[in-house]
């Protein structure tokens, strides 16, 4: 295997959740921007709904912070981001969602807050098939 093999691997294997992530949170804000006037401080209460559905889900996850998250081997995490269409699309969902039901200010922290929290969860369901599938293939 090649050096430049090699750093692809790495790259994609260090980069597929944020990149996920990064695509559907501009996605989400373009959603909002499309259906919503966008105001300078709308910016803001996106970001917070986005920033706090984030934390809330690591509260959890790490126990208030007190565990770190345990990783996956990589063909768990290849497997999950082969996935990562669902966590996307469905959290750019969410924030459309959020522009139906509210106006406003409200519209941009629901949906800061769907899209994040959905891609979250999303995500972490998208690890879990892929290691059940990894279990099932491996037995």
């Amino acid at each position: 295997m090649s050096a430049f093999s090699r750093g692809l691997q790495a790259s994609v294997r260090n980069n597929y959740t944020a990149y996920g992530y990064s695509v559907m949170i501009t996605a989400s804000f373009g959603v909002l921007a499309t259906e919503e006037s966008i105001r300078t401080g709308f910016i803001f209460v996106f970001v917070a709904g986005a920033i706090t559905a984030f934390v809330a889900i690591e509260l959890v996850v790490s126990r208030g912070f007190e565990r770190a998250p345990r990783g996956e081997p990589m063909e768990v995490e290849a497997l999950g981001a082969a996935f990562s269409f669902g966590s996307v699309a469905t959290a750019v969902g969410g924030a459309a969602l959020a522009t139906v039901i509210l106006s406003g200010w409200a519209a941009w922290l629901l949906g800061g807050f769907a899209a994040s929290g959905i891609y979250v969860l999303m995500s972490g369901l998208e690890i879990a098939v892929a290691e059940k599938l990894r279990e099932k293939l491996d037995s």
